[in-house]
């Protein structure tokens, strides 16, 4: 298979440095720039400070402008909205496939959203330009996208989002971590039911509730479906089981279904972040609950961005 130069847009937040640390050594991608702010240009890689609790990558890459990102193959985007509709268009205007991870273009016509294992079909419409969705959606809609057999009439959600949601400062805020973080998400509900819909293809009542919690790392939700007819628990865990991909980043199993509440302790990490763990299964007549937990930086942002890459590269969406 061929291999394609990349460019990381991001230097120092913390989905950035996921996808420094996820894109090194990668079997399909070779980074060859990393384009940061102002103050981080000029500097070696190992300068920029690593916010990161694991390993930092060994590149050595100087950081460049965003001005100067050389003629790569695709880019993966973790920049700020405001940056990011400057830059990404002029990346695609000089044939970068650009794969992002920012919200500036997320639900505009011509310009996928995608999960691809949930609506890989909306793909067909990519035109060099594609976006992941909101982190806290993941966990959301891989147990739902199966249940749309059933037929699903409305949906209520409530989240217990991690600080690294927020980015890296509150990671480094010591009243955040002892529990003194506001639980209001100024726009995640609505950014949430929007994206849900559209992902589902579906216009039907949602009702969330989206809170910050003083944990690192993990968004747990906790969803009722109501659907058409009754249904059963063996039959709901069935629908629940997604295929593997069966690429670099897919994970074994999209959804670990358990019978107890999942927890950051022992599912965090399930498929190398990649893993929705599911449990709490629950069907009472015609609505069904569930608990599910998914790593927000890995699944919800860079693993979710890499493995769309990965899911054009495998359909041809992008060629040498």
């Amino acid at each position: 298979m061929s291999r394609y130069s990349v460019a990381i847009l991001g230097a120092s937040g913390l989905v950035a440095q996921r996808l420094q640390e996820l894109l090194f050594g990668h079997p399909f991608f070779d980074v060859v720039a990393i384009a940061g702010s102002p103050s981080s240009v000029g500097l070696m890689f190992e300068e920029i400070e690593w916010r990161l609790e694991t390993r930092r990558p060994e590149y050595d890459i100087l950081v460049c402008s965003m001005s100067d990102i050389p003629d790569v193959d695709i880019a993966f985007s973790a920049l700020p909205s405001n940056v990011a509709e400057v830059v990404e268009p002029s990346l695609v205007a000089r044939g970068v496939h650009v794969f992002s991870n920012a919200s500036a273009f997320r639900r505009i016509a011509g310009i996928p959203l995608v999960i691809p294992e949930v609506n890989p079909e909306e793909m067909k419409s990519y035109e060099g330009h594609a976006c992941a969705t909101n982190c806290t959606v993941v966990p959301v809609v891989t147990p739902i996208i199966g249940l749309k057999k059933l037929g699903i009439k409305s949906i209520t959600i409530k989240t217990r989002q991690a600080l690294s949601g927020a980015g890296w400062r509150l990671l480094f805020d010591e009243d955040a971590l002892s529990g003194n973080v506001n639980p209001f998400i100024p726009g995640e509900e609505d950014k949430l039911i929007a994206e849900l819909k559209h992902l589902l293809d579906m216009d039907i009542p949602v009702l969330a509730s989206c809170n910050r919690v003083p944990e690192r790392d993990g968004h747990f939700v906790s969803c009722g479906v109501e659907v058409s007819s009754e249904t059963s628990i063996e039959e709901v865990r069935e629908l629940m089981k997604i295929p593997s991909l069966r690429l670099p980043s897919s994970p074994r199993e999209v959804n670990t279904l358990i019978d107890e509440s999942p927890n950051r302790e022992e599912h965090l990490w399930n498929g190398k972040g990649m893993t929705t763990t599911v449990g709490n299964i629950r069907v009472e007549g015609n609505i069904i609950r569930f608990d599910a937990l998914s790593h927000n930086t890995i699944r919800g942002a860079a693993g979710g961005v890499i493995l769309l890459a990965e899911f054009a590269v495998q359909e041809s969406y992008i060629t040498k």
